[in-house]
């Protein structure tokens, strides 16, 4: 039988009201059985099934892949029936990280860079300009010495070419190269950033309109480009009903804040869209930029798409085929197919291993140039459109020179059909997945809920029959000896819980200190085999006059020379770190908890005892005094949160680091993991001062005053025993019901 939301509902409501309703009648022993971890009152459960609707009405879809790759088009085809929509990325290296989603009217939020950000890309300008000049002296000196020791005249540097080949080197450095572009058109555009605010919003009659006003803060030339961090677009199309596309700027990101806020939405992402160039298919970059993506978090969807086919259609494959372009297509899918499954076959990102298995349904082949021609019914003012138009017609004149077949094959290239055919695919598996996640909590709570009234029901068949055979008078001779020997079961009770507490107090740290410590060490094993070398090869200038002519005439006069580099496998060191968050977030708590259920449990049985050995059995209802003991520790420990950052994007990184960026990653990692390490140590102080608090606690008062009025409530129930078993029934038959 499939239990439904209102049925759950309905019966958590109804346990709720029983337990007021029967409150004189529950002892201890109910009582402890109505206490069950896990089992949600009506209000936690509905609110929770709230969320995960609230959630089902906004599909988050990633789009994710270098600049130039064909973002924009493939957006614009999923959203605008390939309609240009969407504005341009001004740079490499300042796309601002987009979001688009529904909205009454055409408007965009534009979040700028805070102070604090600018001042972050102002010291990686800094970092720039000093690498510059390092390099510019470095290369001066050694020209130098080969002028002191050359027997030719060697010829005086140019300046201008030493310059542009510093910052070529330089420029593979991604983020000092785009921190120090970003910082000059800061400086340029003379707008002090406090005067900004944190956002701006703007408000448009179409989406034509919206892309206008956009050119200010995201275009090449645009007035706020340099200080635009984030848009948030919202449009009144059909297309965008529930749904969420997140559109992600490049690695090496200047600025830390945008990374990091890129990082945490992709892991927001139920499903995303790899975008790879054709003719240089899923390369590093492209699986530095997926590997943002957390299976874990719910990316449950991802599609492989392979941009910019058109310009691998022709030469061998164009001849392979004898120009028929279904043929040419299927040929260039198999090699992308096989590039992807070689890419993943060392893959370790758990999103992206997932579909290994289904690459041939996974990966969509398409132009984005087609889609713009099938607009134009192939006909285009852009150079570029029409040369690729151009070799479609030379190539497979069959499929592309009759106007009756032009629009069904550009259509066929755009792929706009599998595409939203994709999406779409994606939105009903959502739908899926939030039932499931639904019908599983339901679920759960349903058979938690089934086992505590079991429970329940169990507790009152015992207190019935604790009430028959219950004998009034020696309740009352329990009670006055309980009250006669109370001061020295106080004394005895105390003892062995300031024993034991204290003992508590100084092993459990020392636990938690060895967890700490073998994460730790663990994390400095997976660094130090992270870390290496390889050789690199560089070109030189020759010494000599003919060298000196060969460089002047031909670009000739070089020669190639090796150099050792830092090198650095980053993804054993992040999944360390993942592993050090986890091990903070839960796994402290977790090794705390179950610390203190062990001393629970010894706490419960050293009392119980103690208390029987000063006061005597007569005294002492030993499965009584255990249930009432147990209530008065479980109040008494309440272990802190752990309150852990998340992993820095920066540190989400799985391709090779070299050079410069190696020693900047590893002590981005040593920060983080000193963060974790404090949260840590701050965790096992904050335990301290929950057992400290626990010690100045009078818990053998407490106890004898429970196990006092837990018998003074028996007595009342056997006083007015006929009464008693009736409510007892009552709440028996009305338990059943439900």
């Amino acid at each position: 039988m499939s239990i439904n939301e209102n049925l759950l509902l309905s019966s958590l409501q109804q346990l709720e009201e029983l337990t007021a309703k029967y409150d004189g009648i529950l002892d201890a022993s109910v009582r402890n059985k109505l206490q069950v971890e896990g089992l949600c009152s009506r209000k936690e459960a509905e609110s929770h099934l709230d969320s995960l609707k609230q959630e089902g009405r906004s599909l988050k879809i990633g789009v994710i892949g270098r600049v130039k790759a064909g973002k924009s088009s493939l957006i614009n085809s999923l959203l605008f029936d390939g309609k240009e929509v969407l504005p341009k990325a001004a740079t490499p290296m300042t796309a601002a990280l987009t979001s688009i989603g529904y909205a009454e009217k055409f408007t965009a939020e534009v979040i700028f860079f805070n102070i604090e950000d600018i001042a972050q890309i102002k010291l990686k300008a800094q970092e720039y300009e000093a690498e510059i000049a390092r390099l510019i002296q470095t290369y001066k000196e050694e020209h130098t010495r080969k002028q002191a020791n050359s027997y030719r005249p060697i010829p005086p540097l140019d300046e201008q070419r030493l310059h542009k080949k510093v910052k070529r080197e330089i420029g593979e450095q991604g983020a000092i190269s785009a921190a120090h572009d970003l910082y000059e058109r800061i400086k340029s555009s003379g707008i002090d950033v406090s005067s900004l605010g944190a956002s701006r919003v703007l408000t448009a009659e179409s989406p034509e309109e919206l892309n206008s006003e956009l050119l200010d803060y995201v275009g090449s030339s645009g007035e706020y480009m340099p200080f635009t961090r984030e848009l948030n677009l919202g449009m009144p199309l059909e297309s965008l009903k529930g749904l969420e596309i997140i559109d992600t700027p490049g690695v090496n990101d200047p600025v830390k804040s945008r990374e990091q806020r890129t990082y945490e939405r992709l892991k927001e992402c139920n499903a995303a869209f790899i975008v790879s160039p054709a003719g240089q298919f899923l390369n590093q970059q492209d699986f530095e930029l997926a590997d943002r993506l957390s299976a874990r978090e719910g990316t449950q969807e991802i599609y492989l798409v392979a941009s910019q086919a058109d310009t691998q259609l022709h030469s061998s494959i164009r001849k392979d085929a004898k120009g028929m372009l279904p043929v040419a297509i299927n040929e260039l899918k198999q090699v992308l197919l096989r590039q992807a499954s070689s890419a993943f076959a060392s893959c370790e990102n758990e999103a992206l291993r997932s579909i290994s298995s289904q690459l041939s349904t996974r990966l969509i082949v398409t132009s984005g140039i087609c889609e713009t021609l099938l607009l134009t019914n192939g006909e285009s003012d852009d150079s570029t459109a029409a040369h690729a138009m151009k070799l479609l017609k030379q190539n497979y004149s069959d499929f592309f020179s009759r106007p009756e077949h032009l629009q069904e094959n550009l259509k066929l290239l755009s792929a706009r059909e599998t595409l939203q055919g994709a999406v779409n695919t994606v939105r009903a598996r959502k739908e899926d997945i939030l039932k499931q996640q639904s019908q599983g909590f339901i679920d759960a709570q349903w058979s938690t809920l089934q086992q505590v009234k079991s429970n329940v029901q169990q507790a009152l068949s015992a207190l019935r029959t604790q009430i028959e055979s219950s004998d009034k008078a020696l309740l009352e001779q329990e009670l006055a000896n309980l009250n006669q020997a109370s001061e020295k079961g106080i004394m005895a009770a105390n003892s062995e819980f300031i024993n034991q507490a204290e003992s508590m107090r100084m092993s459990l740290p020392i636990e938690l200190e060895r967890v700490i410590s073998r994460a730790c060490e663990m994390l400095d094993e997976k660094s130090e085999t992270a870390e290496g070398t390889e050789s690199e090869s560089y070109r030189v200038e020759k010494n000599g006059v003919g060298s000196w002519f060969a460089r002047k005439l031909w670009d000739g006069g070089y020669e190639d020379r090796t150099r050792s580099i830092a090198t650095l496998k980053p993804l054993p060191i992040r999944r360390a770190l993942e592993g050090l968050g986890r091990l903070m977030r839960n796994g402290m708590k977790d090794c705390a908890t179950q610390g203190m259920l062990r001393w629970r449990t010894d706490l419960i049985s050293g009392v119980s005892r103690q208390l029987r050995d000063a006061m005597g059995d007569s005294c002492v209802d030993i499965t009584r005094l255990q249930i009432v003991c147990g209530n008065v520790i479980n109040k008494m420990i309440e272990l802190p949160v752990v309150e852990v950052k998340e992993l820095p994007g920066g540190l989400a990184k799985s391709s090779i680091i070299k050079g410069s960026g190696v020693r900047e990653y590893i002590e981005s990692a040593q920060t983080y993991a000193s963060q974790l390490e404090k949260s840590g140590y701050s965790f096992i102080d904050e335990v301290r001062i929950t057992i400290d608090t626990i010690l100045e606690r009078d818990v053998g008062r407490e106890l004898l005053s429970d196990l006092i009025e837990e018998i003074k409530k028996i007595q009342q129930m056997v006083e007015y025993k006929d009464i008693t078993l009736k409510e007892i029934s009552r709440m028996e038959k009305e338990l059943q019901k439900g």
